[in-house]
């Protein structure tokens, strides 16, 4: 297995927010930190290709993950299933909580706050990218430990996934897959 290094990269808005061009913008710069990424671990700089739904494409044996906000990007690749999710931490609707996860998965992430909304939040679409699969599977992908502040468990269809948190300023990322190591950067 290889030392997993997931890139994230600050984004220079030039486009008003939530309009086709930022959302252009962000997935350009999720696609460069891709590429950065691809430079860190040896893998190919092209060839990263999704199907009609969206889902990363095994290139010559290494899966990859991007995700992307308003502010950052992410992007890792792996020998292994490996997805990677960022979310800006800001208040939602309370209501967010229970469509996200169970009593007891609250209880072993610790309570209901924001912090660890957006840990169960990033952890489970991490794992469910890993998976191929989208946020419509959030109660499918279960919270089972919570061994520190930087780690998750979680526990979809039988498997057990660990999760690696990552706080960069207003932001937090996860990623989940299977490896030796994680060695952060910012691009």
């Amino acid at each position: 297995m290889m030392i997993l290094t997931p890139v994230l990269m600050a984004i220079r808005h030039e486009f008003p927010l939530r309009t086709p061009g930022a959302v252009a913008e962000q997935r350009e710069a999720a696609r460069l930190a891709l590429r950065v990424c691809a430079s860190h671990c040896g893998a190919p700089d092209s060839g990263w290709e999704q199907d009609a739904k969206r889902v990363p494409l095994v290139n010559q044996g290494y899966f990859w993950s991007i995700s992307h906000k308003r502010q950052w990007a992410a992007a890792v690749i792996a020998d292994c299933p490996v997805g990677i999710d960022i979310e800006h931490i800001a208040p939602r609707r309370n209501e967010l909580y229970a469509e996200l996860a169970n009593d007891e998965e609250w209880r072993i992430a610790g309570g209901r706050d924001w912090d660890s909304f957006y840990r169960v939040w990033t952890a489970k679409e991490a794992t469910l990218k890993a998976n191929g699969r989208g946020i419509g599977g959030f109660a499918d992908c279960v919270v089972t430990d919570v061994p520190d502040a930087r780690h998750m468990v979680m526990t979809l269809d039988g498997a057990s996934w660990r999760v690696e948190h990552y706080y960069v300023e207003d932001h937090i990322a996860a990623v989940a897959g299977d490896c030796d190591a994680i060695e952060w950067r910012i691009a």
